[in-house]
């Protein structure tokens, strides 16, 4: 590992926007309400779709958050009325009538903080106007602390299949520091009555690299999460993002916080080597380790490969035919058109967001003479030992894996800078 410490001056921690990396080569194009309700007039193609759905409301604001979200401080009827009114609306156009559903996401915030009859509202609407596939996937991302079982039966009835559940980490410590409801003991019992209970995939957020967090407190972390056999665990290196708790008490030196390339690596490590003990559990993305029959993430497979995200609810973003949306408010949109390149470089984007990079996908999605430098880059690579190249794709290595964020970057810059300065 030490010869792969000091490959990049800083390791991207989270999957970087290669739309701004594109735009300064490419100009993207602007769009509007209108040209994004004409698409959906239109019978939608083939590609797969998937919907997200935010809520940007916590009871609790976890210390390194700086998500859109905001404490809720009175009832939440408006809001949920106001989703189920936008699939009513939506439902009414070509694109949802015609349109088949891979993967529904309510994401935020804490999109299980609404009231058991909230839910039904918001689930009812869902029920009325989309339509499923047959191996569908619908997630609520989700806490312990908000979760009943009168709210997980509605889920339930509605078809939801999959939670994931901010764990962060099981240390007492970490739990204290990332101001979690419960303790250690405490959240592993909720667990495991939550695995009774819910009928489909539990899946966990961990974040390693707290202060101070020692390598015993991050091989427990993923001891316990191969002891309750949960279905997946996202693992993170903690981010100090600005406008977070966090980021404010390190500013007023209540916190301190040191960049740390070898004890980042050291904790990454050790938890996937013990994850991948066994043989139970293997790389799904990465940042996700999934049990063998578990956790398939199709959400992130159809956002990564080129599929659609209809955005719904205030904080909402994703991408419709090529069109770029955000939902600013609840009465504002924004809407951008993607170029070409902008559509086929984030595609490439997020294909190496897995650790097997298919030459045939790579095919699909380069030109010639794109596809050409893309090779000569990963030779670089394998070279350094981060990709091991086979017949029909690339393949990470565990090395590979911890600078993937680095590597989809950097390849990006390199072919366009081969491109546009040729």
């Amino acid at each position: 590992m030490t010869k792969n410490l000091m490959l990049f001056d800083k390791r991207l921690k989270s999957h970087h926007d290669s739309n701004s990396l594109i735009n300064k080569y490419i100009s993207g194009k602007k769009a509007d309400k209108e040209v994004f309700e004409a698409v959906l007039r239109e019978i939608p193609d083939d590609r797969r779709k998937a919907i997200y759905v935010h809520t940007p409301y916590c009871d609790k604001i976890c210390s390194f958050c700086n998500l859109n979200r905001k404490q809720i401080d009175g009832s939440l009827d408006s809001y949920a009325q106001y989703l189920a009114d936008e699939f009513d609306k939506y439902g009414r156009t070509e694109y949802f009538k015609k349109g088949i559903f891979d993967v529904i996401f309510f994401g935020g915030g804490t999109p299980t903080v609404y009231k058991p009859q909230q839910l039904e509202i918001i689930l009812e609407s869902i029920k009325r106007n989309v339509v499923l596939a047959e191996n569908y996937e619908f997630t609520f991302e989700t806490t312990l602390h908000n979760l009943t079982e009168e709210k997980l039966e509605v889920m339930m009835k509605y078809g939801v299949n999959r939670l994931s559940v901010g764990i962060q980490t099981f240390s007492e410590a970490g739990r204290k520091f990332y101001n979690r409801t419960y303790g250690k003991e405490e959240t592993i019992e909720k667990l495991k009555k939550l695995k009774e209970f819910f009928k489909g995939d539990v899946c966990v957020d961990i974040i390693y690299n707290f202060p101070n967090q020692t390598i015993n407190e991050v091989l427990e972390d993923a001891r316990i999460v191969k002891k309750l056999e949960i279905s997946s665990a996202s693992f993170y290196s903690l981010m100090v993002h600005e406008g977070s708790k966090l980021s404010k008490d390190i500013e007023a030196e209540k916190v301190k916080m040191e960049e740390d390339m070898k004890k980042d690596y050291l904790l990454y490590q050790h938890f996937v080597d013990e994850m991948l003990r066994g043989n139970q559990y293997h790389i799904l993305e990465l940042t996700k380790i999934a049990r063998n029959g578990g956790d398939d993430y199709k959400y992130i497979k159809v956002r990564n490969t080129g599929g659609d995200t209809f955005p719904i609810g205030v904080g909402a973003g994703g991408s419709v035919h090529g069109i770029g949306v955000y939902r600013m408010s609840k009465e504002m949109s924004f809407y951008s058109q993607q170029t070409d390149y902008h559509e086929r470089f984030s595609k490439l984007s997020g294909i190496m967001q897995f650790p097997v990079i298919s030459k045939e996908a790579l095919k699909d999605i380069l030109k010639e003479e794109e596809l050409k430098f893309f090779r000569e880059r990963m030779k670089e690579y394998e070279e350094k030992g981060l990709v091991k190249e086979n017949e029909e794709s690339y393949v990470l290595t565990t090395d590979g894996v911890f600078w993937g964020n680095n590597l989809s970057s950097d390849v990006i810059i390199y072919v366009l800078e081969k491109l546009f300065k040729s």
